[in-house]
């Protein structure tokens, strides 16, 4: 067995409208004191991992947090994608949850299920599956690529059930398909990548390694709910 890659899945530190359950979805709004201080004890946590690209949304509370992990990682690209993004949320957006949808004029303004779950998996084919791949031909004498990549609650927890769902990746017996835990600012998720052999045949198969993790916060305040994804259209 080789270990190809591992993708570090890290969503960005807190901010205020966090902190006030203010439904954020594509505003692009900052970081507050305890997030840059998540996104420093994270970049601690992470420091040891020799990482060879990262990926963020081009939201600030994402990119700063990266931008923060990075700073131990000289010459590491970052690269800012707006398909990272959080979900679109329309007239809800800048409002504290829950939303009465009574009071939604346009629920066509809301990125769907189906619209926002296609932009999740389009990302993680186009960018992450091909650059994953790369490493393939240098397997027998390479290391293990490390990829960080800096996103949203919703966004993550989207692309791993859908990971999961269509047999992408597997995942601990703890973990429960039906409901994931909740993803805590700056929480972190492994998804280790590693060819095998069966026969004359070499596959790749994924794990899920973490999902969710906080531990490396260290009781640093953490909320326990996230509007964004809390958001009921039903």
């Amino acid at each position: 067995m080789t270990i190809l890659a591992r993708v570090f899945v890290v969503r960005h530190g807190e901010t205020d409208s966090n902190r006030n359950r203010i439904i954020q979805g594509q505003l692009d709004t900052q970081l507050n004191a305890t997030g840059l201080a998540q996104a420093a004890v994270t970049a601690e946590a992470l420091k040891s991992v020799s990482f060879d690209k990262a990926f963020t949304s081009d939201l600030q509370r994402a990119s700063k947090t990266a931008e923060r992990i990075l700073q131990y990682h000289t010459g590491i690209e970052l690269v800012k994608d707006s398909a990272l993004r959080e979900r679109f949320m329309g007239e809800m957006q800048g409002k504290k949850g829950p939303v009465d949808m009574k009071e939604i004029s346009d629920l066509s303004s809301i990125e769907t299920d189906e619209a926002f779950a296609q932009r999740c998996i389009a990302w993680y084919n186009r960018v992450l599956i091909p650059y994953i791949s790369v490493t393939k031909p240098d397997v027998s004498g390479g290391q293990c690529r490390n990829i960080l990549v800096l996103s949203h609650g919703a966004f993550i927890a989207t692309l791993f059930r859908i990971m999961i769902y269509s047999n992408h990746v597997t995942c601990p017996a703890e973990l429960k398909i039906g409901s994931l835990p909740t993803l805590g600012n700056t929480s972190i998720s492994v998804v280790e990548y590693r060819i095998v052999s069966r026969g004359k045949r070499r596959e790749v198969e994924a794990d899920i390694l973490k999902y969710g993790d906080i531990s490396h916060l260290r009781g640093l305040h953490v909320m326990e709910e996230n509007a964004d994804v809390l958001v009921d259209q039903s």
